[in-house]
């Protein structure tokens, strides 16, 4: 079932309402712009409720899987991406202060909020700054063996060493 571009999350939470479903792959022009491709289907749960302060919340979880480029080889490297979340709604930043501390803000002024916008916020705060393959499924390994045994090379034709052994003398 594909999950509404559009809720009213205030309505959502009094009715303790459960979302869960994929997010069109049209809608999530910032996370295809970060990365390769979007190669798995994005899937979200998002539960509605009060808290104990009556606060309209938000708590769910957001997985897709993604092609990134791997900064070692450069080559298409899979990526799973998850994002737990809880967010407490607010209606304008005056109300920041309001926000306990265990949540996260989520600003919607109108009656109406983006809630692709919101899923796709959370996972891309899940990206990893920099992606690389396994180590030994990776093109790029090799370069790091390479680099791994020049530094002991390094170490073994250091001009110090004879210095070293003098000073044991």
């Amino acid at each position: 079932m594909a999950l509404p571009t559009h809720i009213d999350p205030r309505k959502l939470a009094l009715q303790g309402y459960l979302l869960e479903g994929e997010v069109k792959a049209e809608s999530l022009s910032r996370l295809a712009s970060s990365v390769s491709s979007i190669s798995g289907s994005f899937e979200a749960s998002v539960q509605f409720e009060l808290d104990e302060s009556r606060a309209k919340i938000a708590r769910g979880s957001a997985s897709v899987t993604v092609q990134a480029i791997c900064q070692r080889c450069l080559d298409p490297v899979t990526v799973d991406l998850k994002a737990d979340f809880a967010v407490q709604v607010i209606w304008s930043e005056d109300h920041l202060n309001r926000v306990a501390k265990n949540y996260e803000p989520w600003l919607v002024e109108d009656r109406m909020a983006n809630f692709s916008e919101l899923l796709e916020d959370e996972i891309l705060l899940a990206l990893p700054l920099v992606n690389y393959h396994e180590i030994g499924c990776c093109t790029g390994d090799s370069f790091i063996q390479e680099n791994e045994s020049s530094g002991d090379e390094a170490v073994a034709d250091n001009p110090f060493n004879i210095l070293k052994q003098l000073k044991r003398k």
